[in-house]
């Protein structure tokens, strides 16, 4: 095991980029099979986090430029922060494969450019009332490489 902090996280910051383009990849399928089309308007929720507060408000400033956020400590853990965000009221069309997963590999790389972690996202289909949600995933990067 290295003993490196800096490899460890560059490590453990790979093994979850992998995990969360391999989940874009799933969303995406399934909101094919839903008949959602790069034409359907959806608006996206997301959420980081982080044990660092200055790192959870760097990532919101940049963030803010595009998406309304909101930093809480997170319920489940206090010594976390949580960076929520979206892009309610606006919503997105176009949301093809490649955009979905250069989506989420931009919000891997930003997260880890502060310090955070990028967690969790939804998509919402505002007019059919459907969502697709990550959280519903179980993605196993150890068993998909078998």
């Amino acid at each position: 095991m290295p003993d490196d902090p800096q490899q460890i996280w560059d490590e453990y910051y790979q093994r979850i980029r992998r995990r969360r383009i391999r989940e874009a990849e799933i969303l995406h399928a399934q909101m094919s099979g839903d008949d959602v089309t790069d034409s359907t308007v959806l608006a996206i929720d997301f959420r980081h986090f982080s044990r660092d507060e200055d790192s959870i408000l760097g990532l919101a400033a940049q963030l803010s430029e595009h998406y309304a956020t909101t930093i809480t400590r997170c319920e489940t853990d206090n010594r976390y922060w949580q960076l929520d965000g979206t892009t309610r009221p606006d919503c997105i069309d176009g949301m093809t494969r490649q955009r979905c997963v250069d989506w989420v590999s931009f919000m891997c790389d930003v997260a880890q450019s502060h310090g955070c972690v990028f967690s969790t996202w939804q998509l919402t289909d505002l007019r059919g009332s459907r969502s697709w949600s990550t959280e519903m995933l179980d993605v196993d990067m150890e068993e998909e490489n078998k």
